[in-house]
């Protein structure tokens, strides 16, 4: 199998008061016979809300609605984890409700910033209610700085959790930055965790100096983990990892062999924030993932060639 890179799909260009650039971090669910890309939306501060934009199925490149009313999750109160902003972690429909995961920012006083996972669910896919104002996912031994980015599936009366851990910053590329790996857990429970999961990928500190945001996922018969891959030489990537267990883990990022990033386009320095969802209509698996600077450029696709 191999991912084929095919368009760039939407940039945002009219800013308005709460929306002034970025489609960050896009996650896509099927809802309602559209796609529905979930994008964390930059105010002029550069503090993220998340509203979404609607696909055509058929025609992904085809822009159904473009929700700029309101964003549907706003930051947090003052003092709690998401006040400085907050992006989509993963989104999942899990007993005909939306569970949209995220992750939320706080500043920090001696080191920039922490992340920590939060939950919001809806029945409409406008609407969304917190499920608490503090994290879902918390702080803990396993991730001091960073615990966030969770995915979630539910398969029978268990549900299978990736998630980002982080208690390191590492200086690369003229600042400092945080440093994280994958971990993975099961619970009986799609808002409760427990306080350790087990490490399934780790990150290249040769190549690398972060593996965040993973979203996992069951394709065919075989389960699989993207998540985005920040590179020494700051050209930012994407990265796989797979299982017929959940288990047992390696990483294979050959699926992405044929992705490259473009020469001079909308993803010339990052193919960043990669986002899988299955398209009935089609029997199509298809990848978002957001370009340059997080998003600022806007968001592409590619196709799953399953052959």
């Amino acid at each position: 199998m191999k991912w084929i890179k095919k368009a760039k799909i939407f940039e945002w260009t009219t800013p308005n008061d709460w929306w002034k650039s970025h489609t960050m971090a896009p996650t896509a669910i099927y809802w309602k016979g559209r796609i529905r890309v979930f994008i964390g939306a930059w105010d002029k501060d550069n503090i993220s809300r998340i509203t979404y934009v609607d696909l055509d199925p058929l025609n992904p490149e085809n822009i159904i609605r473009v929700n700029d009313e309101l964003p549907v999750l706003n930051i947090g109160d003052d003092g709690m984890f998401d006040e400085n902003g907050v992006f989509p972690a993963h989104a999942t429909v899990i007993d005909g409700k939306i569970n949209l995961y995220y992750t939320g920012f706080q500043k920090g006083h001696k080191i920039l910033h922490y992340n920590f996972g939060g939950l919001a669910i809806s029945e409409d896919g406008d609407n969304f209610t917190r499920v608490s104002r503090s994290p879902i996912l918390d702080r803990q031994e396993e991730g001091l700085f960073v615990r966030a980015g969770q995915s979630v599936i539910k398969e029978k009366s268990s549900f299978k959790t990736v998630y980002s851990i982080g208690s390191k910053f590492r200086y690369v590329g003229g600042k400092e930055r945080p440093t994280y790996d994958v971990c993975y857990q099961d619970s009986i429970s799609d808002k409760e965790f427990e306080k350790k999961g087990r490490k399934i990928v780790s990150c290249d500190q040769s190549v690398e100096h972060g593996l965040g945001r993973p979203q996992i996922i069951k394709i065919r018969d075989k389960y699989f983990v993207f998540y985005t891959r920040r590179m020494i030489d700051m050209k930012y990537f994407i990265g796989c990892a797979e299982s017929n267990d959940c288990i047992n883990w390696r990483r294979n990022e050959s699926v992405f062999s044929d992705m490259k990033h473009s020469e001079n386009g909308f993803d010339s320095d990052m193919i960043y924030f990669p986002s899988v969802v299955y398209v009935p209509e089609t029997d199509k698996f298809l990848l978002i993932y957001c370009g340059n600077e997080f998003g600022k450029t806007g968001i592409g696709y590619a196709e799953l060639n399953e052959s």
